[in-house]
């Protein structure tokens, strides 16, 4: 019976990741214009062609063209003003995204990597591999970009 369903969700796969990779390029672009997002990090952007890829370089925006023509994926992650109090109240205005550690699922799910994934590491070693108690980590799904974008957006403006 698991391979039969493995193999039913394979038959949507294309699909389904076009899905992703569309939502997740809008939300990026979308957390872009927002005053207090400091930074969106998605690779992404640089397939965007507006230019407003914040990669750390042309060459790298080269190589993302190159081998991922189609997309990057759904995951993305972006830093806010402030501290964990900022986090905390954007994660917990938000009512479309689930508060889940997972990657990759059909539901769209946000999640605070200092706080959850990265627990366990010293606030140095997170601040040298750029997890900051500022970052949120997105995982987009397969609900409407527009309902995910507005979720984002009165989470965020309501966490200021």
């Amino acid at each position: 019976m698991n391979a039969y369903l493995q193999l039913l969700g394979v038959e949507t796969l294309a699909v389904r990741l076009r899905q992703q990779v569309a939502s997740a390029t809008a939300i990026a672009e979308f957390l872009q214009t927002i005053p207090h997002v400091r930074a969106v990090h998605y690779s992404g952007l640089a397939l965007a062609g507006d230019g407003h890829a914040a990669l750390q370089s042309a060459s790298q925006n080269e190589l993302v063209r190159r081998d991922f023509p189609r997309g990057v994926g759904g995951v993305l992650s972006f830093e806010v003003d402030g501290g964990r109090e900022q986090v905390a109240r954007i994660l917990d205005g938000t009512h479309v995204f689930a508060y889940v550690p997972n990657i990759g699922d059909a539901r769209s799910l946000i999640v605070d990597p200092a706080r959850i994934t990265h627990r366990e590491v010293s606030p140095q070693f997170r601040r040298m591999s750029g997890v900051g108690d500022n970052l949120i980590r997105l995982s987009i799904g397969l609900e409407d970009t527009a309902d995910l974008i507005a979720d984002l957006e009165q989470a965020i403006h309501g966490a200021y």
